[in-house]
């Protein structure tokens, strides 16, 4: 039989063993994800309006609300709903009204905010590790005019600016929740990116769309874009 300290020392000097004790993630590990809350099932501790991890919804065009169930899921918990039918005017009394000061429409119309801005909806910001590729995983329901950003940030010429991005499409699911993932490397050809962003987008058709489970895998993989 062989000593439970034995084994513990094996295991310490083992190749790769030094990392996976030290936190660092298997590759393709779902359940591994930096970012915070992205199943928006905790609320902030400082402010219950809103998910922690993520920014404060409006409350009428973006929404953290009970998801829907669909054709191919047993809806569970909370998700996020935007809705880009509401009109320009509604939009901007509402983020006052909110105290959001990030967001503001200019000359505000009578038409759906789909029709020129669309919504957003931003994760708080996560470090990137130099070199290192990540894998977006989400799901979303809607009628196709939904997008997920993945910004990088970095230090140009003095200040911190946006230095990198993908976009991933969503495809038109009214009916049913898509699973959808898309691995990259922020600084493949943007070394200076030191910290990402996740956005959620929704724009035209103007309706209702929704994310849940946004999770942010890092993985050891150096051959995505």
């Amino acid at each position: 039989m062989i000593h439970k300290s034995l084994v513990l020392i094996l295991f310490f000097f083992l190749p790769g063993a030094g990392m996976l004790m030290a936190g660092e993630p298997p590759e393709n590990n779902r359940n591994f994800s930096i970012i915070k809350n992205g199943d928006f099932e905790q609320a902030d501790a400082q402010d219950p309006t809103r998910p922690e991890g993520w920014n404060k919804p409006d409350g009428l065009g973006v929404q953290w609300v009970k998801a829907p169930e669909g054709t191919n899921r047993i809806a569970r918990g909370k998700a996020i709903r935007i809705n880009t039918a509401i009109s320009e005017k509604a939009m901007v009394a509402q983020w006052q009204g909110a105290g959001i000061s990030e967001w503001n429409i200019p000359k505000p119309g009578d038409g759906p905010v789909a029709a020129a801005y669309g919504l957003s909806f931003y994760s708080d910001a996560l470090p990137v590790v130099s070199g290192r590729v990540y894998r977006l995983v989400f799901d979303s329901r809607g009628s196709g005019g939904a997008k997920v950003w993945v910004r990088g940030y970095g230090i140009w010429e003095g200040e911190k600016r946006r230095r990198w991005e993908v976009i991933i499409n969503c495809p038109a699911s009214p009916d049913q929740w898509t699973e959808i993932s898309r691995d990259f490397n922020p600084t493949r050809r943007t070394p200076e990116v030191t910290e990402m962003k996740v956005m959620l987008y929704a724009y035209w058709p103007p309706g209702v769309y929704w994310f849940d489970n946004v999770r942010l895998i890092p993985i050891t993989s150096l051959a995505a874009p």
